[in-house]
């Protein structure tokens, strides 16, 4: 299909053909709808058509959308990219890493964003084809990149400081129920715990078939089939759905928290994460994540060629919030008094 073509079967010039595909304003709307439909009954739309869409736009890859783990980083990157005047594309890779990297083809060969948002690290970036490929942060891992920025949250930080408050509290026993999408959480806290001078006990280290408040009560009925003696006087949840079906599935053994076991959440989401009491927990960051997110994107956005994703590690320091789930542990058991709030 040629322009005079096209001009023949909407029967108007070929200037004004030429001025409605590029965008000018000297053609009304309605001579512009009537050239676009003439083009689209013909199928030749898309070989005219090329007006640049006038705002950044960022797609963001994330692994799941059934967690407000994950809801809370989206609402936050659409806050901050609607701050930014961008417009957010999503979607979602299912914790797959192959597929996470079909999607990245996608928008880099093919979609061609200006920027590209990962939450969750899977490794080496696959090659962005193109002269000039989009900015590229991704957030989570701790590894500095290669490209690209990389925003990171020092939850081990924090969780260094909450396994410190335990042992000092008195406690040994301290078990960790997650699951399959976490796995590595259970190698990281069995590190922390040999630096401070704990020893992990594998039989209190769970990785339950589970997911979310499911895997919090399957790790409590797995601890309590342990010998009295065995069982732990203090158990780390994964994240913030578990650490829920832990406090539930020791509630309704009639266990008392902090009482007779004290709860620590590696994050802080679903706020709240029980609805009696401040759980004792390492907050999430999200917030502070997105922001840094936002920054280095501003600062990248604008910018041309290699310096666009020129290699950058942005860490958000990580805390423990000592909440009333923790108790202090003592030879004769617990000593019913809480640790004082931070």
């Amino acid at each position: 299909m040629t322009l005079t073509k096209l001009a023949q079967l909407a029967n108007v010039s070929v200037s004004v053909v030429s001025k409605a595909f590029s965008g000018r304003e000297d053609v009304s709307d309605a001579m512009r709808e009537h050239v676009f439909a003439v083009a689209r009954a013909h199928g030749c739309f898309n070989q005219f058509y090329h007006v640049p869409y006038d705002r950044p736009v960022v797609a963001v890859i994330i692994p799941e959308v059934i967690s407000q783990f994950y809801i809370h980083y989206m609402e936050a990157l659409k806050a901050g990219l609607e701050a930014a005047g961008c417009t957010m594309l999503l979607s979602i890779s299912n914790f797959d890493p192959q597929m996470r990297d079909e999607l990245v083809r996608y928008y880099t060969a093919h979609g061609k964003v200006d920027a590209l948002i990962l939450l969750g690290s899977f490794g080496a970036m696959p090659p962005c084809p193109g002269d000039r490929p989009p900015v590229l942060i991704e957030i989570g891992g701790g590894v500095a990149p290669v490209i690209g920025c990389r925003i990171s949250h020092a939850m081990p930080d924090g969780l260094r400081e909450a396994l410190r408050c335990l042992r000092d509290a008195g406690h040994r026993r301290i078990a960790y129920v997650g699951e399959a999408f976490i796995e590595s959480k259970a190698a990281r806290m069995a590190a922390i715990m040999h630096e401070l001078g704990l020893e992990p006990d594998p039989a209190l280290m769970i990785c339950s078939r589970y997911r979310f408040a499911q895997a919090g009560a399957d790790g409590v009925e797995r601890l309590w089939q342990l010998p009295e003696a065995a069982r732990p006087t203090a158990i780390v949840g994964g994240y913030g759905y578990i650490t829920q079906g832990i406090l539930a599935a020791l509630g309704g053994r009639g266990i008392d928290v902090p009482g007779e076991v004290s709860v620590v959440s590696m994050d802080s989401d679903p706020d709240p994460l029980d609805g009696a009491r401040q759980v004792s927990c390492i907050p999430s960051g999200i917030d502070a994540i997105c922001a840094a997110a936002m920054a280095a994107l501003r600062a990248r956005l604008p910018l041309a060629g290699e310096a666009r994703n020129a290699a950058e590690h942005v860490v958000i320091p990580g805390a423990f919030f000592r909440g009333e789930t923790v108790g202090i542990w003592c030879a004769r058991g617990v000593i019913c008094a809480e640790l004082p709030a931070k």
